[in-house]
C-alpha cells in the first residue's frame, strides 16, 4: 500500500476485535497490565476482612496502603533499564512470575512484619505499565501507536477497579466453603496465581518486534543522569 493510501486510512474501531498480528500483542499486554494492577491493587477491597482477622488498627492498614506505593518510581526506573537490555517480552513475563511470590507470601502473612516486607516488594508490579508502552510502541507504526496505547493503558487500569469488583466476592465465596475469616487470603493468593500462570502464557505467545524488525537496545544501560546537585534535588523531589 503506497504512503499517500495509508496516510488517508480511517480509523476502524472494529479492526481492534481482531487477534492476530499487531493486535494480538495488543491484547495480550493489555490483559498482562490488567493482571498487574489487579495484583497491585488487591488489599484494598479487603483490608476490613484482613483488618478483622489479624487484628490489624486503622494505622497498620495506612502503613500497608503507603508500602503499597513505596517501591512503584523507583521501580520503574529500573524496570525502564531492564527493558532496555532484555526486550519486553522477557521483562514483562519475568515481573508477572516474581511478583507472584510476594503476592503469595502476603496471602499467607501472618505478622505485621509480613505484611509490610511483602506489600513494598508488591509496589514494584506497578511499573508493569511501562513495559506494555515499549511493547505497542514497537509493534504500531507511530500513525496508530496512540489509538493502541489509548486502549492499552484504559483496559489495563481497569484491572485495579476489577479488584474492588470481584476480589471481595470471591473472599466470601472462600469463607463459605472453607470456613474461617481468612477467605480474604484466598482472594489475594488467586491473583498471585493468575499472574504466575500469565506470565509463562506471555512468554510463549509474544515477541518483542513483528517480523523482519529488529528490537534497537541502546549500547548503555542505566539509570536516567544527573549533572548537578539541582537536578538529584530535582529528581528527588
Amino acid at each position: 500500500m503506497a504512503d499517500s493510501q495509508i496516510s488517508k486510512k480511517k480509523f476502524n474501531p472494529l479492526q481492534y476485535l481482531s487477534f492476530s498480528g499487531p493486535y494480538k500483542i495488543l491484547h495480550m499486554t493489555w490483559f498482562a497490565f490488567f493482571l498487574t494492577f489487579m495484583a497491585w491493587f488487591n488489599m484494598a477491597p479487603l483490608a476490613a476482612a484482613m483488618k478483622g482477622d489479624l487484628n490489624l488498627t486503622d494505622s497498620d492498614l495506612k502503613v500497608l496502603m503507603i508500602c503499597n506505593v513505596a517501591l512503584t518510581i523507583p521501580a520503574r526506573i529500573i524496570i525502564g533499564m531492564l527493558l532496555d537490555k532484555f526486550g519486553p517480552r522477557k521483562v514483562y513475563s519475568g515481573l508477572l512470575i516474581i511478583m507472584s511470590i510476594p503476592c503469595f507470601i502476603f496471602a499467607m502473612a501472618t505478622t505485621f512484619t509480613q505484611l509490610v516486607i511483602t506489600r513494598l516488594l508488591m509496589g514494584v508490579i506497578g511499573a508493569g505499565f511501562v513495559i506494555g508502552i515499549r511493547m505497542v510502541a514497537e509493534w504500531f507504526p507511530p500513525k496508530d501507536v496512540g489509538e493502541a496505547e489509548g486502549i492499552y493503558g484504559g483496559f489495563g487500569n481497569f484491572g485495579s477497579a476489577a479488584s474492588a469488583f470481584t476480589l471481595p466476592t470471591i473472599a466470601t465465596w472462600a469463607a463459605v466453603q472453607f470456613g474461617g475469616d481468612e477467605g480474604w487470603r484466598y482472594a489475594i493468593g488467586l491473583t498471585g496465581a493468575m499472574c504466575l500462570v500469565y506470565g509463562f502464557i506471555y512468554y510463549a505467545n509474544v515477541t518483542d518486534t513483528p517480523p523482519g524488525k529488529t528490537y534497537h537496545k541502546p549500547k548503555r544501560s542505566s539509570a536516567m543522569e544527573v549533572t548537578s546537585k539541582a537536578s538529584l534535588y530535582g529528581l528527588i523531589l
